[in-house]
């Protein structure tokens, strides 16, 4: 009996130093994977097989937790650039949707397609590519000048089938450049907080600019965003990873628990989040400036979450706080409704990092579901619009508003639940991976 307990242990043990030599090429040599004390109270994935400690000092081997705490480095400015530009393309779908539909005699609800086709193409792009590429700086650079031929490409057509192809396309590119940037991020802790701010600083500055530029047709707005994109496609960042295969691949259960409540929360939060300009106007009464301003909060408040991200510790307590905010929006005075859209970008980007952050520590790579969870949080963001639609269909925004606060609450107890029972479990115990 001691022997084949003994040879199991040796089996694990060998099976993840060949994982990790494979994930990290600059491991010692002659040395088996370390087992440092700090590492396991983190619950650092060689601690929970019970790997034997040895001495190594290359920090390159030391596991994905020290590598995502240890950096001290910023995002660069390609990976801020392309997480800016992919931001306003999403960023600009409210204010294009009037003017495409004017321009090719559409219905409104018509031009919705769009933003269905490009959610559905970049949510493909982070499920397909990891599995199919290395992450490098190249195919960064690649995907950015599609992006820009694409958006420039997008002024063009006089035909709406053909413009829903193009978007389609560069769905997929802007997919691919977020990919590349938060398989970068989640490497870093401060990285991850710099490209997380990206986006409500991009929305902050640039909801104003493309809402006056859309006042010249929806040809001004692409050519703004392919301008946008431009410095993406010129300077190089440095990104680096493995190709996803399944022996590179942990088989965290509680990883997976964590990608369906990030796929829970942009479902919930998107189906009233979109419709929040109807909300303004029809149930507070706001003028579209005054609604505006209200969006314009929650960027603010997603911009300071973002920068605050890596002081917090419990994302899945953020997560439920959402759900009164969103409540708050619905229910009560006007001001019920700037307060709850400054906390709901406040509390949603105070969370997600940290989200990312559980993910990484329980990879063999840090970056490891960096495209399984920007795909699955897109797949939330499509499929949200389709169930607001159904209530705001019938008039019943208080409803929708309460079906979203349950969502958004099971989503961040998903959440709470696995930090809770890795703590609380000893990193040895199956139960913890």
């Amino acid at each position: 009996m001691g022997s084949a307990r003994w040879n199991e242990r040796n089996a694990i043990d060998l099976d993840l130093e060949a994982h990790t030599r494979s994930a990290f090429p600059l491991a010692c040599s002659g040395h088996r994977i370390a087992r440092r004390r700090d590492w396991v109270a983190r619950g650092g994935y060689a601690g929970a097989l019970g790997v034997r400690p040895v001495t190594c000092n290359n920090l390159d081997v030391q596991g994905p937790t020290r590598i995502a705490y240890a950096a001290g480095r910023h995002a660069s400015v390609a990976l801020v650039g392309a997480t800016a530009a992919v931001a306003l393309m999403y960023a600009a779908t409210p204010f294009l949707i009037p003017v495409i539909a004017e321009r090719y005699g559409v219905s409104e609800g018509a031009v919705g397609a769009v933003s269905v086709a490009q959610v559905g193409a970049f949510a493909a792009a982070n499920f397909v590519l990891p599995r199919l590429l290395t992450p490098n700086g190249r195919i960064l650079k690649i995907a950015a000048a599609v992006l820009v031929f694409l958006n420039l490409a997008s002024a063009i057509p006089s035909i709406f089938g053909v413009l829903l192809a193009i978007r389609l396309v560069a769905g997929f590119a802007a997919g691919a450049m977020t990919w590349l940037t938060w398989t970068s991020a989640m490497q870093e802790r401060t990285s991850m907080a710099a490209v997380a701010s990206t986006g409500p600083v991009t929305v902050l500055i640039g909801a104003p600019l493309v809402a006056f530029v859309a006042g010249y047709g929806d040809r001004a707005v692409y050519v703004l965003m392919a301008l946008v994109t431009i410095p993406a496609m010129l300077l190089t960042a440095k990104v680096t990873g493995e190709r996803r295969t399944r022996g590179l691949v942990s088989r965290s259960r509680s990883n997976r628990v964590l990608l369906l409540a990030l796929a829970g929360t942009t479902l919930f939060g998107s189906a009233l989040f979109i419709n929040e300009t109807l909300v303004a106007r029809d149930v507070h009464g706001l003028s579209s400036l005054a609604a505006s301003l209200a969006f314009s909060l929650n960027a603010a408040g997603g911009l300071l979450g973002a920068r605050l991200s890596t002081r917090h510790r419990r994302p899945g307590w953020m997560i439920v706080s959402i759900a009164p905010a969103a409540v708050m929006t619905v229910m009560g005075p006007p001001v019920f409704f700037f307060i709850g859209m400054f906390w709901w970008g406040f509390s949603f980007w105070m969370a997600i990092p940290g989200v990312l952050q559980m993910l990484s520590d329980r990879s063999l790579a840090p970056s490891e579901r960096a495209g399984d969870a920007q795909g699955l949080m897109a797949v939330g963001r499509s499929i949200g619009p389709v169930l607001g639609g159904a209530f705001v269909d019938i008039g019943s925004l208080v409803t929708l508003a309460v079906v979203s606060a349950v969502g958004l609450t099971a989503s961040g107890a998903m959440v709470i639940g696995v930090q809770e029972g890795r703590e609380l479990l000893p990193p040895t115990d199956p139960r913890t991976i």
